[in-house]
């Protein structure tokens, strides 16, 4: 029987420089350094290579009055840079200087500034330089994370040199690894090296513990080792009755013990161990299969045994939720998540906010005014800022009478509504424009005609007028033709007859179009359903969110109880330590008195 030792996991990788895969860079371009033990948890040191342009190489140093103005930097490459515009011999007072590269490439700026010496003589020249990398150098630059928690299987995520967005990796040769939930705890020193003796896992939600209840033999007995039976340890016991049929059993210092006694003495399920205290660290629970069983048994260990983990009552998920974009410029999104988190299964059927043409025109756009070259395009907002359209089928130039329709297209020659087009210009007679009551004289008066209104100017006459018509910007645009009579007495009022007005106008185009315009919709991601990936992350269409809320999808909590189950050792362990199975029964030694006895005995031995 192998006995169990805290052997480091694979110890042979501790301080192994590799590329890490299954992630957005290939291996050439990220590499980790693997640290630390199985039993205080792995971290990587990550490494990206990234170009190095946007960091220049900054430095200073001392040369003589009689420098000749280049430095020798290796920057890209060693070569030597030269300051431009500079002249030995000459003193500088913090005097800036272009550097230029043997291929006379400008690469960066120096300064000079002149040190004297204690009678005020020029002595050397200090000089501060900053020389930029060639575009496309690249380097290799530590993670600003560093260093990087393992997590289970190998994974790890990891923001790169100056940026903000996580990237996820794994450790290549670190599938099966499991990191250490329960410090402490009476499992957490068992090594992934003694996997083939022990198997061990981690509960992390009410789902697990149901499950793993389920799974041992109906009928066996639960026998919980803890400092204090706490409400939780209560919960425990009443999830291990409903899952499993079987019973429970409780063992507690005698520290605990001496209060309990007025308590629970009549209570069968308790028990003493012989020591004063047990932390919750030690804390542990068997469960014992049915006397005579084949099956194997099981371990339960962590100071969770004690303390409420704040498990969710269910761990299924279904809702929809907007999804956090990692970096500048996605499309909005929004997801349907569902799943179970304890069985890692979480699905998100991502959609993204689109736009979508209208089938129906629900754009009106003013043509405004267009002169007689006009080439029949023109530009309108119609739901996704301004867009350029044209007119099918029109020749400039052309005149007509009325409204005239043309349909509309986009520049890729998608028709996208209708257009109504007027021809307006030229001579225009117009007759009998109406009749006016007690005016002297038509001077000011005013009709319209095509939705502009027009004034009489500068009129004479007697009888028949005659007058100059001005638009409404002042210009003169034609002539008008009044008579004039007088009403018979006793009113003696002039009536003035507007006959005739003869238009000149330059010749123009109007109108008016309805358009096709954009409308917000939704469409599913073209390769939906995407799993949710730790940290509730989740990739669509190559574009990476994340989930709010899922922060600590796939994550260890921190409150998690391990368990050892499945297991010959793990049966020997289970049936060695219940106290059914005590091993000094029958011995007639002194120790089996002291065995895990029933506190109505320990009471009543020290008068409690």
């Amino acid at each position: 029987m192998r006995r169990f030792s805290p052997l480091l996991l694979l110890s042979t990788l501790a301080l192994a420089q590799v590329g890490l895969v299954d992630g957005p860079r290939p291996s050439t371009e990220v590499r980790g350094t693997l640290q630390g033990n199985a039993r205080e948890g792995y971290s990587v040191v990550v490494e990206f290579l990234v170009e190095s342009g946007a960091n220049p190489t900054q430095g200073t140093t001392t040369q003589p009055l009689s420098w000749n103005g280049r430095l020798y930097l290796c920057v890209s490459g060693c070569d030597y840079f030269t300051l431009s515009g500079y002249a030995p011999n000459t003193p500088y007072n913090g005097a800036v200087f272009n550097l230029y590269d043997s291929g006379n490439r400008l690469r960066g700026r120096a300064s000079v500034s002149t040190v004297y010496d204690f009678l005020g003589r020029p002595s050397y020249h200090q000089v501060q330089y900053a020389v930029w990398p060639l575009q496309g150098a690249k380097t290799w630059m530590p993670s600003p994370d560093n260093p990087v928690p393992l997590e289970a299987g190998g994974w790890l995520t990891v923001r790169p040199p100056g940026g903000s967005a996580r990237e996820r990796y794994r450790y290549p040769g670190m599938e099966s690894y499991q990191p250490p939930s329960v410090q402490g705890s009476i499992l957490s020193g068992i090594s992934p090296a003694d996997r083939d003796v022990v198997a061990k896992s981690v509960l992390s939600s009410l789902g697990d513990l149901r499950a793993f209840y389920a799974r041992q033999p109906r009928g066996s007995t639960l026998w919980f080792f803890v400092p204090e039976v706490s409400a939780w340890t209560q919960t425990l016991a009443q999830e291990f009755r409903a899952r499993n049929g079987g019973q429970e059993r409780f063992v507690v210092p005698e520290g605990t013990a001496r209060s309990y006694c007025s308590l629970y003495r009549n209570d069968a399920r308790f028990h003493v161990m012989p020591r004063d205290t047990l932390s919750k660290e030690q804390a542990f629970a068997v469960i014992y299969p049915p006397s005579g069983d084949t099956q194997k048994g099981a371990v339960m260990a962590g100071r969770y045994l004690v303390d409420r983990p704040d498990w969710q009552e269910t761990d299924y998920l279904s809702f929809t939720t907007p999804l956090s974009p990692t970096q500048e410029g996605l499309p909005e999104a929004r997801a349907l998540v569902w799943g179970y988190i304890s069985q890692a299964n979480l699905k998100a059927r991502v959609e993204f906010k689109d736009w979508a043409l209208a089938p129906f025109t629900n754009w009106y756009a003013s043509l405004g005014e267009k002169s007689k070259d006009w080439d029949g395009r023109f530009s309108a907002v119609v739901g996704r800022g301004t867009e350029d359209f044209r007119l099918q089928g029109w020749t400039s130039g052309a005149t007509w009478s009325g409204v005239r329709h043309f349909p509309v297209s986009d520049t890729q020659g998608q028709y996208r509504g209708d257009a109504y087009v007027y021809a307006q210009g030229g001579t225009t007679t117009l007759y009998n424009l109406g009749t006016y009551y007690g005016l002297i004289t038509p001077e000011g008066l005013r009709f319209s005609y095509g939705g502009q209104t027009y004034t009489l100017k500068s009129c004479s006459g007697w009888g028949r007028w005659t007058c100059s018509v001005v638009d409404g910007s002042g210009r003169s645009v034609g002539t008008a033709l009044l008579d004039s009579y007088y009403m018979a007495p006793p009113d003696y009022e002039q009536v003035l007859v507007l006959r005739q007005v003869v238009l000149t106008t330059e010749f123009r185009y109007t109108g008016y179009a309805y358009l096709r315009g954009w409308q917000e919709t939704w469409r599913y991601a073209t390769d939906n359903d995407r799993p949710v990936e730790a940290f509730g992350y989740v990739t669509a269409e190559g574009k990476r969110y994340r989930v709010p809320g899922l922060e600590g999808y796939l994550q260890p909590t921190g409150k998690d109880l391990e368990v050892a189950e499945g297991d010959p050792y793990v049966s020997y362990v289970t049936r060695s330590i219940s106290p059914q199975g005590n091993p000094l029964a029958g011995t007639g030694r002194e120790e089996a008195k002291v065995w895990f006895k029933p506190l109505r005995d320990w009471c009543a031995e020290r008068g409690l």
